[in-house]
């Protein structure tokens, strides 16, 4: 396995939604210095073939290769110099399929579907492979364009657990080459209105506090090692995806570890992150969680 990780994996399935994860994935690229790689998985290979019409391998074969040509030519047209530009076409059920070319990859890019079956793509695809890839999975929704200009925030969502430093740690990395500002958003809030109206003001003041030097400690040990890059810490007292969704709506990026705190181990991707990749209207970025925090 090479241990250097240069690429940009981007997800391509001859739709706008690859389309756009595509333009997205080499506006990384040209940041970062990196070179991508075009994947597409036949559709008559993954989980889905019982459901659609049966093709002949050859045919099979052959779309998916337009596919990719189709999408190197757009890159091209771009301005993405094509010698920095490769792909592949990779059989097998998508996830794992996508996953077999990550082993060089930075990062991996998908379009989240502008379809109304949005929820569902999210819940098969982008959030499988968000939950399997050992390297962020950027989620690119149908509101993102590419002549956007950029606001220069990156919203961070902090849990207060020490999966924490795996997200700043990644969000202080994105937030360089964008010369971005990080507004770090941690929230919290009783589960009822019954139970806030009882936990009263003296509480959540105690709880603001607290919370705030917790954090603030933390986070400090990584921005120490980005020293340009400027940063903010808020606390709401609000759902998690409330308050999160609230502070993304007019971001670059969103930042989020993989699980929620607290997960169980049997959750794969944390709730409130499955949420918010199905409804946050700007790009997601999903960190995989070290080992050792996940304990």
């Amino acid at each position: 396995m090479s241990t250097t990780r240069d690429i940009v994996v981007i997800g391509i399935d001859g739709s706008e939604d690859g389309r756009r994860a595509m333009h997205y994935g080499l506006a990384m690229a040209e940041r970062e210095d990196l070179s991508v790689r075009l994947v597409h998985v036949p559709h008559q290979t993954d989980m889905y073939a019982p459901m659609m019409p049966y093709l002949p391998e050859t045919t099979v074969r052959t779309i998916g290769e337009r596919v990719l040509k189709e999408a190197e030519q757009e890159a091209e047209e771009a301005g993405f110099d094509p010698a920095r530009t490769t792909s592949a076409l990779a059989n097998g059920d998508r996830t794992p399929a996508l996953l077999s070319q990550t082993d060089d990859a930075r990062y991996v890019v998908l379009g989240t579907r502008s379809s109304g079956a949005q929820h569902l793509f999210t819940g098969s695809t982008s959030l499988s492979v968000a939950a399997h890839s050992s390297v962020p999975v950027h989620c690119v929704p149908r509101t993102w364009a590419a002549d956007h200009p950029a606001t220069g925030r990156i919203v961070v969502g902090l849990d207060g657990s020490p999966a924490d430093v795996d997200v700043l740690t990644e969000a202080f990395l994105e937030a360089g080459p964008r010369r971005a500002t990080l507004r770090l958003v941690h929230a919290w809030r009783p589960v009822s209105p019954y139970d806030a109206a009882i936990v009263g003001r003296t509480v959540r003041t105690e709880w603001e506090q607290s919370t705030r030097d917790a954090l603030a400690k933390q986070v400090n040990e990584v921005a120490g090692r980005h020293p340009d890059v400027a940063w903010e810490l808020e606390l709401d007292f609000e759902r998690v995806t409330v308050a999160v969704h609230k502070a993304s709506k007019d971001a670059d990026l969103l930042v989020l570890g993989r699980h929620g705190h607290p997960a169980p181990p049997s959750l794969v991707v944390g709730s409130n992150t499955r949420t918010l990749l199905r409804t946050a209207t700007c790009p997601v970025a999903v960190v995989p969680i070290r080992s050792d925090h996940e304990k």
